[in-house]
């Protein structure tokens, strides 16, 4: 096996991997992964999004380029809301009397908000979100369950009952839930979230139309299906919003690099975003 083939076969276990991780974790929560759109960054991202994309079946992907490329995830980390949770476990069977579960809430709800206080951030505002981890009786997948805000009553759980038959049959199979065994309650959580004074604009990208002109050519592998191609060469800082090309193609950023396999389109958005399409699908 020559070198070449050998990174062939670790491109594409690499793939075909990241394509089994995202399916199993869309699919595992009730999802099909068909429905969504691929958010793909950092610096290796890139290089792979379109080939386990199109294994996925995904809409679309979505590629941030310009000077936060490889450094999203760290950017969004510093910008992002603060959350913090907190969870008392008291299983018992239901129905629960709703104070005992009150009482459960205020306390966990107290200690994050006293939690949030010691984070000493200038919060916009603290909105507080209630679940509880439901089972049927003699099972053992607990399936984490909203819980209304407020005061309780029993009218208020017996709709938190309702909504785990239903969270449960979607994960599950509608056949899969046995109620006439009982429900029970087990861990009563809560979430803190602080949102900070962060502006979601952003400024527009500098506009452009038609098909860039590529800074050169090159031979390239950008899927297995296809393999060794000539391959047009953009530089992102080339790219404006409006731009449409086709591959097979590469994007040159500072930071990462695009690999654009043939069979897919691609367009710059008004942010400056490259979203890939396969023609297929298109």
């Amino acid at each position: 096996m020559s070198v070449e083939d050998a990174a062939a076969a670790i491109y594409a276990i690499q793939n075909a991997q990241a394509a089994d991780l995202v399916r199993s974790v869309v699919v595992n929560s009730g999802y099909d992964p068909r429905d969504f759109v691929v958010y793909s960054f950092g610096g290796a991202g890139p290089v792979h999004c379109a080939n386990y994309a199109r294994d996925l079946g995904a809409e679309a992907v979505v590629v941030p380029l310009g000077a936060t490329a490889s450094t999203f995830s760290a950017y969004g980390l510093a910008t992002s809301d603060v959350v913090l949770s907190a969870e008392v476990s008291d299983p018992a069977n239901h129905p629960v009397p709703p104070e005992v579960v009150q009482r459960a809430y205020d306390g966990i709800e107290g200690e994050l908000h006293e939690r949030m206080d010691a984070q000493q951030l200038p919060f916009k505002s603290v909105d507080i979100t209630r679940e509880v981890d439901i089972r049927y009786s003699m099972q053992l997948s607990e399936v984490a369950t909203p819980v209304p805000a407020g005061s309780l009553d029993q009218e208020a759980l017996e709709g938190v009952a309702e909504t785990f038959d239903e969270l449960y049959a979607k994960l599950y199979g509608s056949e899969a839930g046995f109620r006439d065994a009982g429900l029970q309650l087990i861990t009563y959580r809560a979430y803190a979230t602080g949102t900070l004074p962060f502006s979601s604009e952003l400024p527009g990208h500098e506009t452009g139309s038609g098909t860039p002109a590529p800074s050169g050519q090159r031979r390239a592998f950008l899927s297995h299906e296809a393999g060794w191609q000539d391959a047009a060469v953009y530089q992102n800082a080339d790219l404006r919003a409006g731009h449409r090309f086709a591959g097979p193609a590469i994007v040159e950023a500072d930071t990462t690099t695009l690999a654009v396999p043939a069979g897919m389109n691609a367009e710059v958005d008004r942010l400056g975003n490259v979203v890939l399409t396969d023609e297929k699908g298109a």
